[in-house]
């Protein structure tokens, strides 16, 4: 494969993993939506509290899938820009200007050691 044929493949990678990310943000937020829409539109039915209660589980089951989904995303995404650096393909794989006072979420680890 030539330099050329290697980076217009590398682009694409970049692209469908940013349009990946795009597709599943768009979908939690419209499940969201969704979601908060079932008790408005019962209420507004003058429904009793157990009407749709199945779907909303579902949908927030799916929501759930969808978050899981994305965090998959994000992982892959770290490894494919390592495999990019690694063999000198520098693209940006999303939005990298700093952002003042960010701090990635999860788990707080910053009192854990290696003990030896």
């Amino acid at each position: 494969m030539s330099n050329i044929d290697a980076r217009t493949a590398n682009d694409a990678v970049a692209e469908l993993l940013w349009r990946l990310e795009a597709q599943l943000d768009d979908a939690l937020a419209t499940g969201g939506e969704l979601i908060a829409s079932l008790p408005r539109a019962r209420r507004a039915s003058n429904l009793p509290a157990i009407a749709g209660q199945a779907a909303f589980d579902h949908f927030s089951q799916t929501l759930l899938a969808i978050s899981e989904a994305r965090g998959h995303v994000v992982a892959g995404h770290r490894v494919v820009e390592r495999v990019g650096k690694q063999i000198g393909y520098e693209t940006s794989y999303g939005d990298e200007t700093p952002k003042e006072g960010f701090m990635p979420t999860g788990a707080d680890a910053s009192h854990l050691r290696v003990a030896a």
